[in-house]
């Protein structure tokens, strides 16, 4: 099966500017950057201005989206494993980054590792999609529909994805947020949809033991316990109105935490350990942000 399409090809006839612009579009689809967005749309909840903010329940039905679309990431990467084009971890157009943001630009720009399907295209249809949907006005469904457009095409552009990589991500995201949106009273179940989330990365770590796979589950599982303690009381906004800012700088130190269990690459049980503890003080942030609040 070819999955170049001739798109490495015209990648590499753009003009090194583009190049370096796909590269800052890119970066809305990293983990790193998902996570730092939706955990601050989890800790300041109806908090945010009216255009920016969610319920934590559709915030924590967002943050289930993305585990469960990184799940099905990685165990689908780990099923195929299928290389990603020649020269894909090293950054295209790297002369016009100044060195010392090369080790930033290489981190955002590269990648390694298998390449279908593409997880910046799930990603993108999953999260940004589900928050298209989860906002609901004519505004977010155009953002939603850009970025699950442009944001996958910046992985061809950069040359670290073939085009079926893409197309298949796009497919999958699609299918995986229309089941679990409908089978999870459309955004009002998080627990269900981080269930679903946990039995696919059960699956992918039945199909390879890697530092990935373990990530997934570790957060997964971690999510479902951690929602099944402090779901109920978190979802009472009113009772946690003061611990807004104080929650988000809790979250915050964990995710420092996740910064560094996902720029080590440890072995595969540390980072599921990591991730396990991570998503406990994600979740639970509003809560210790109200006590510290209510003690201060």
């Amino acid at each position: 099966m070819t999955r170049e399409l001739g798109a490495v090809e015209f990648a590499a006839g753009l003009p090194d500017s583009v190049v370096v612009a796909a590269a800052l579009v890119t970066a809305l689809g990293d983990v790193w950057f998902v996570f730092l967005l939706l955990g601050t749309l989890y800790w300041f909840g109806t908090a945010l201005p009216a255009r920016l903010s969610l319920s934590r329940r559709r915030a924590a039905f967002a943050i289930a989206l993305a585990f469960g679309g990184l799940a099905a990431t990685t165990a689908l990467k780990e099923t195929f494993r299928l290389p990603r084009p020649p020269g894909a971890a090293e950054p295209a157009a790297a002369g016009l980054i100044p060195e010392a943001l090369l080790p930033l630009y290489a981190e955002i720009g590269a990648s390694s590792g298998f390449g279908f399907p593409s997880g910046h295209a799930v990603s993108a249809v999953v999260v940004y999609g589900g928050l298209a949907l989860l906002v609901g006005s004519t505004r977010s469904y155009a953002a939603g529909a850009a970025l699950c457009t442009v944001l996958p095409l910046t992985r061809v552009v950069l040359g670290v994805h073939y085009v079926v990589d893409i197309l298949a991500g796009v497919a999958f995201g699609a299918a995986y947020l229309g089941v679990v949106y409908r089978l999870c009273g459309r955004g009002s179940n998080p627990g269900r949809a981080m269930m679903i989330a946990l039995v696919v990365a059960v699956v992918g770590a039945g199909v390879g033991y890697t530092t990935d796979t373990m990530l997934a589950l570790g957060g997964t599982l971690g999510a479902r316990m951690a929602w099944g303690i402090v779901g109920g009381a978190v979802l009472d906004e009113s009772a946690t109105r003061l611990g807004g800012a104080l929650g988000a700088t809790v979250g915050l130190a964990f995710a420092g935490l996740f910064a560094v269990v996902y720029a080590v690459d440890p072995a595969p049980y540390l980072s599921f350990i990591g991730m396990f503890v991570v998503i406990w003080g994600v979740l639970g942030a509003p809560l210790v942000g109200e006590s510290l609040a209510r003690r201060v």
